[in-house]
């Protein structure tokens, strides 16, 4: 069910040390976005917090391509929300790879 206008899309779940997850929030805030509305490799980005865990952070990052994605990876501003963020995290994101099959904003991906 893949097409090339589909894009690529990602689910992360960002777990923050116990009671440190509105810090990790200010530390998105100072950095993140910014650099989210000036990619044009981004086609939605939604950081949502978790209702059912009090230290889990949910994103979702709706991307043009793989490529785009992997190319933000480099973007200094997301570097630096990675150095500061650190000490709040209780370890690596889990991330999910998912297809878009349909957006309100873009409608049909295909």
């Amino acid at each position: 069910m893949s097409s090339g206008s589909a894009g690529h899309a990602l689910i992360l779940r960002h777990r923050a040390r116990p009671e440190r997850r509105d810090e990790l929030v200010e530390v998105w805030r100072r950095h993140m976005p910014d650099a989210v509305q000036a990619n044009d490799g981004h086609r939605a980005y939604v950081i949502c917090a978790s209702h059912a865990d009090p230290d889990v952070l949910v994103v979702f990052q709706h991307f043009r391509d793989a490529a785009a994605a992997q190319e933000f990876l480099g973007n200094p501003a997301y570097l630096a929300y990675l150095e500061e963020a650190g000490d709040l995290l209780s370890g690596p994101p889990e991330v999910e790879a998912v297809e878009p099959l349909w957006s309100k904003a873009g409608g049909p991906t295909r």
